[in-house]
């Protein structure tokens, strides 16, 4: 009797362990996201189009424009949605600052000309004053529509991927 119960203890707290393992690899991001180790940046250039009325638009000389873009993980569920102008570039990856250490596309803001919908204080009261810029990783996913950026958008333990698609000129 008492090692027919050392034995089930023994399964039951090995369950228990493969149980937290694979909680854990799913709250810690484990789970494989979309990329794309061969973009150029001829594909990129151009306008691209995301939900809630947001574009980015990607030059050829590295310039870049976002245009009511909301912010990536916690950022986008504060609600607020940034206008301005700043660069882009494709990078590598690797440094454990990109999506799945995998190839992104960084697009940073640094002249912020509008921002909508700004919460004045934080959750205790504090007042809060507007970014004066911010940086946007973006993963990069190939469909049969072609190459599509994309970020994490909300908690990142439950977060959606939100896509951008590229706009057809004229």
């Amino acid at each position: 009797m008492v090692r027919k119960t050392t034995a089930r203890l023994r399964w039951a707290r090995l369950a228990g362990l493969c149980a937290a393992v694979v909680v854990t690899a799913d709250g810690c991001g484990l789970i494989p996201l979309p990329s794309v180790d061969d973009a150029s940046p001829e594909e990129l250039f151009g306008t691209w189009a995301g939900g809630g009325g947001s574009v980015v638009a990607l030059e050829a000389d590295g310039d870049a424009e976002a245009r009511q873009l909301r912010g990536e993980e916690w950022s986008y569920d504060e609600g607020w949605a940034m206008t301005g102008t700043g660069t882009w570039r494709l990078i590598e990856g690797g440094d454990g600052q990109t999506l799945a250490g995998a190839p992104a596309v960084e697009v940073s803001v640094s002249k912020v000309t509008r921002m909508k919908d700004w919460p004045a204080a934080d959750a205790l009261g504090h007042a809060r004053s507007p970014l004066r810029g911010y940086t946007w990783r973006f993963g990069m996913d190939r469909t049969d529509e072609g190459l599509k950026p994309y970020y994490l958008a909300g908690d990142p333990d439950t977060a959606f991927l939100y896509y951008l698609h590229r706009m057809q000129p004229g």
